[in-house]
């Protein structure tokens, strides 16, 4: 029996739902090292989504891996970039088909994930957590009819229902 394939794209639908902050006066997030996050499950890591209104083109929001936590792999068919807000870690990425890279990571550093391409984050600290901000296409994606998020190999079975 072949196993069941995760539904990422719902899940990330209804987590944004329930856990998107507006932007004051549309514009501005304050205090994103101690901004609140939210366990993830389908992820194993904490976030935060946020609304900007008149943005259409862009989505940002705030991710927490736990100490010594790692998310599962996965790919998604929009651009992503990463800003290191604290915590040291790295993320492994690769295309189909090609040699994997290792992007090492700490505070203040910047990288990026390109469209599609597998990828996780791993927190190399063991007591303290890693927090970045992530900046995706995810809107333009939706607006071309193209988004949704693949689950890897390593990534949990769904839940039974």
């Amino acid at each position: 029996m072949k196993k069941a394939e995760p539904d990422l794209t719902a899940a990330l639908e209804a987590f944004v739902k329930e856990f998107s902050y507006p932007a004051q006066q549309g514009l501005s997030i304050r205090n994103l090292p101690q901004h609140p996050v939210h366990a993830r499950t389908d992820r194993g890591n904490a976030a935060a989504y946020f609304s900007f209104p008149n943005i259409k083109n862009l989505e940002a929001h705030v991710s927490e891996i736990p100490p010594g936590g790692a998310t599962p792999t996965h790919r998604h068919t929009c651009e992503a970039f990463f800003y290191v807000i604290f915590g040291s870690g790295y993320t492994e990425v690769h295309a189909n088909g090609e040699t994997g890279k290792r992007i090492e990571w700490q505070d203040g550093d910047l990288f990026c994930t390109p469209i599609h391409t597998w990828h996780r984050h791993v927190n190399r600290d063991p007591s303290r957590p890693a927090r970045y901000l992530e900046i995706t296409t995810i809107p333009l994606m939706k607006s071309l009819g193209n988004w949704r998020i693949e689950a890897g190999s390593d990534h949990p079975s769904p839940a039974k229902k």
